[in-house]
């Protein structure tokens, strides 16, 4: 009677000492693993079969990688991780004539168990689906890994220098494109302002077609050089209008002007430009205000202008 009442009371204290301690959440080594074998530290060379990094969420392979998405922890040392992948060879052999196919993600699923402490079994999905068996994948060496590690931090440093010097060209290229005066027809504001634009008279600026045609000028562009941010000085051969008039003003030849410029824009806004000609080697006086002409107008150019193009061809 004693042992039964010692033996009930034992298995009740038991029974009341709350839940099991929950077991440690195993994640394996971050780094490279490669198929044990003779090429086993050739394939970890070349960064190996597999690249596991859990704590970064990225999981990649041979021209494939993954965003990891979730963990679930299945036992001890052993996981289901859910992804989406970047991996062009399934996607082109799938459907090759698809125009995404660059673009196209794919819900995989790893499972990943640990075998011993340098090693791991590993089974992907493809396409969704278990098709391949397990298979067995060693860490390697550490020397390996550093020397894996350096190379993938230089090509990130680099990555990112790369796209802040695109970044700095693509701001260069805005401020040289924001000098620029908008292409279009253009005339000095006046009584006869809608005339001179409608009859397109005046002056036409078409950096687009590296050409400048004023009442006395017809200038062809050889090169553009944005001095200020809303200044931009202009390289051009020029010869005279045949009706231009005995009052015409011939731009200089630019061979002789300085840094071979001899035409030069001031923007001051989206409208309005000042116009200098170079003379005696020097843009001089106040220069010359012009005024974009109307939308009615520019479209009515551009239509003449597809309209003497075919006529041409």
């Amino acid at each position: 009677m004693l042992v039964l009442t010692l033996a009930t009371f034992t298995s009740a204290a038991f029974a009341q000492g709350g839940p099991a301690p929950a077991f440690d959440k195993w994640r394996p080594k971050a780094g490279v693993y490669a198929e044990p074998g003779k090429n086993f530290q050739s394939n970890c060379n070349e960064s190996g079969g597999l690249t596991i990094d859990l704590g970064e969420k990225s999981v990649s392979g041979y021209e494939w990688v993954c965003d990891v998405k979730k963990i679930t922890d299945l036992s001890l040392g052993s996981l289901n991780v859910d992804m989406v992948c970047d991996d062009y060879n399934l996607a082109q052999n799938l459907n090759p004539r698809d125009p995404n196919w660059a673009t196209r993600q794919f819900n995989e699923v790893m499972f990943i168990k640990r075998l011993d402490t340098a090693a791991i079994s590993v089974q992907k999905s493809l396409n969704g689906k278990l098709k391949d068996p397990p298979w067995r994948a060693a860490y390697c060496p550490l020397k390996t890994q550093r020397a894996l590690a350096e190379a993938t931090l230089r090509a990130k440093v680099e990555a990112k220098q790369k796209a802040e010097e695109a970044k700095r060209k693509a701001e260069v290229e805005l401020t040289l494109k924001s000098a620029h005066p908008q292409d279009g027809v253009y005339a000095a504001p006046g009584a006869d302002f809608e005339d001179r634009c409608a009859k397109f008279s005046d002056t036409v600026v078409t950096f687009a077609r590296k050409s400048i045609v004023t009442a006395s000028n017809k200038c062809d562009i050889h090169r553009t050089r944005v001095q200020l941010p809303d200044t931009v000085r202009v390289g051009a051969d020029c010869a005279l209008q045949p009706d231009s008039g005995g009052d015409a003003v011939s731009v200089q030849n630019l061979d002789i002007t300085p840094d071979r410029e001899n035409l030069m824009f001031k923007k001051i806004d989206d409208k309005t430009v000042i116009l200098w000609i170079i003379k005696d080697r020097h843009f001089t006086g106040d220069g010359r205000k012009l005024s974009y002409c109307s939308d009615q107008v520019q479209r009515a150019y551009a239509g003449q202008r597809r309209t003497n193009k075919q006529t041409r061809n």
